[in-house]
């Protein structure tokens, strides 16, 4: 079936009208432990004639209620979806008190939720379906470890601007060093500045996103669930990250990559290093590095110009 797509005109209408009914109807929520009484939330879609079947590994601070536009288009390409929140993020279990902050203790406790989830709940729902991993930015970081730790448990992977070298405004190194001092013991769960509240006035200039309309939209769910409400790393996170990315790009574990890799690189992106892209996609066979000039970090979050080409592209590199 062709697909409806969602133009700017009447974006929240459309959305609310549209796609979202589409997806309650089609919505499944469930929760899984791979360790006790740490529960990870999770939401399955499931399309009218699936052709293969497609995993979301979300950004910082993101949750699956922010795919929502995602989801309606993966569905209508005979996809089917399972979307989860990251733990610290969303309905996942948190590690900290503060609800503004995300903490995690291993980074790699991301990638072994995705494997436990998709081996114990995904695979045998999906039955024979071909299982795809769509990332996007901490996501993907999450994903290349996913995929180098783990060469077989998904047929292809787009890693949509991945985190896999973080921007600091002084020299990782430093950064880095200065974190360990201050996060020694349970202090590692404080952010690197304190936060108190999340500032119900939207910034739009400043976000990682260059369509407005899909900002805002966003945006007022956020307002009215507190458990998107996240938006600060703690140091903890920090120093797991930078040491997650020097990791995933390493000549020793790309070189494990065994199947085809999709990578979006947003052209103006100052939340995650181009260059540290650049790097893993040189070292991955197989992978196509594919740049969009101009766009912010978040590329499904674009206006439709950019964004109806880019999902043409990756239902196109599953198919």
């Amino acid at each position: 079936m062709a697909i409806q797509w969602i133009k700017e005109a009447n974006y929240s209408l459309d959305m609310l009208d549209q796609a979202e009914p589409y997806l309650a109807v089609r919505r499944i929520i469930g929760t899984d432990e791979r360790i006790s009484g740490q529960k990870i939330y999770y939401e399955h879609f499931e399309a009218d004639h699936p052709k293969g079947v497609i995993v979301i590994s979300h950004g910082f601070t993101e949750s699956v209620q922010k795919f929502s536009e995602s989801i309606y288009y993966m569905l209508q390409a005979g996809y089917s979806v399972w979307g989860i929140d990251h733990r610290g993020h969303g309905k996942s279990h948190r590690h900290n008190e503060n609800p503004y902050v995300v903490h995690v203790e291993h980074f790699e406790d991301y990638v072994l939720d995705l494997r436990h989830l998709t081996e114990t709940v995904i695979k045998p729902v999906s039955g024979l379906l071909p299982l795809y991993l769509y990332c996007h930015s901490m996501g993907g970081c999450v994903g290349a470890w996913t995929i180098e730790q783990y060469p077989h448990l998904f047929r292809k992977a787009v890693l949509s601007s991945p985190m896999l070298g973080l921007t600091f405004a002084v020299p990782t190194p430093i950064m880095f060093a200065a974190a360990s001092l201050m996060g020694i013991g349970e202090r590692k769960k404080n952010p690197l500045k304190p936060v108190n509240s999340f500032d119900d006035e939207p910034d739009f200039e400043h976000s990682c996103d260059s369509s407005e309309c899909r900002y805002l939209y966003y945006f007022g769910k956020r307002m009215k669930d507190p458990t998107l409400q996240t938006f600060e790393p703690s140091i903890g996170w920090g120093l797991e990250s930078v040491k997650a990315c020097y990791r995933v790009t390493s000549k020793k574990e790309t070189a494990r990559i065994a199947i085809p890799v999709l990578l979006f690189q947003a052209g103006a992106d100052t939340v995650v290093k181009n260059a540290s892209q650049n790097l893993f996609a040189s070292r991955v066979h197989g992978c196509e590095l594919v740049e969009i000039p101009g766009m912010k970090h978040e590329l499904y979050m674009t206006d439709s110009e950019v964004l109806i080409p880019y999902w043409e592209k990756v239902f196109a590199f599953f198919d």
